[in-house]
């Protein structure tokens, strides 16, 4: 339903929705947060590789790219790759996983391993929330949904984004609460 119903017609606030309705090209963000997931857990990385791939691919609802750590992650860590030694993945390789997670975000975008071989972990360093003992406890994805006008574009959009975690999400591992 558009929100103009609700509104007084002609005022302000009517006419920028009128105008966003008319002209407006941009589709609200999305964040998708990953709390008290166990990243030590490599069957959840690629689960949650699983899940930004799934939204890229929902054409009708979500504009790509899919701001996904997860994948530049998994390049950073690969041992005897070209870039292992300048770009420091084999000195994360000895590191646990929230370590090398804090050098992997260290990676500026200019430095030559984001500008030679796509390792650019500073892109992401919001995305991935340390607590005070620089533990990992919460990850997320960002992207854009394609433009939505109607009610029933954004539930679709709601449903699709849901659907895709629900298939590669429910069998991501939790640390313990306790």
């Amino acid at each position: 339903m558009n929100q103009n119903v609700s509104l007084v017609q002609d005022s302000d606030t009517y006419d920028y929705f009128e105008t966003l309705y008319d002209y407006g090209e941009a589709g609200p963000p999305a964040y998708l947060v990953f709390k008290n997931v166990n990243y030590t857990n490599p069957d959840n990385l690629v689960q949650m590789n699983l899940i930004a791939a799934q939204l890229a691919t929902l054409n009708d609802t979500v504009l790509a790219p899919v701001y996904s750590w997860t994948s530049a992650y998994q390049n950073f860590i690969t041992r005897g790759a070209v870039w292992s030694e300048s770009c420091g993945s084999e000195e994360a390789s000895f590191l646990s996983f929230d370590g090398a997670m804090k050098k992997f975000t260290a990676i500026e975008i200019n430095s030559e391993c984001c500008q030679s071989f796509g390792i650019c972990g500073e892109q992401y360093s919001l995305d991935i929330i340390f607590d005070d003992l620089d533990v990992v406890r919460a990850t997320r994805y960002r992207f854009q949904h394609q433009v939505m006008k109607t009610q029933d574009d954004y539930i679709r959009g709601v449903l699709e984004t849901r659907r895709a975690c629900d298939e590669f999400g429910k069998d991501l591992t939790q640390y313990d609460t306790d």
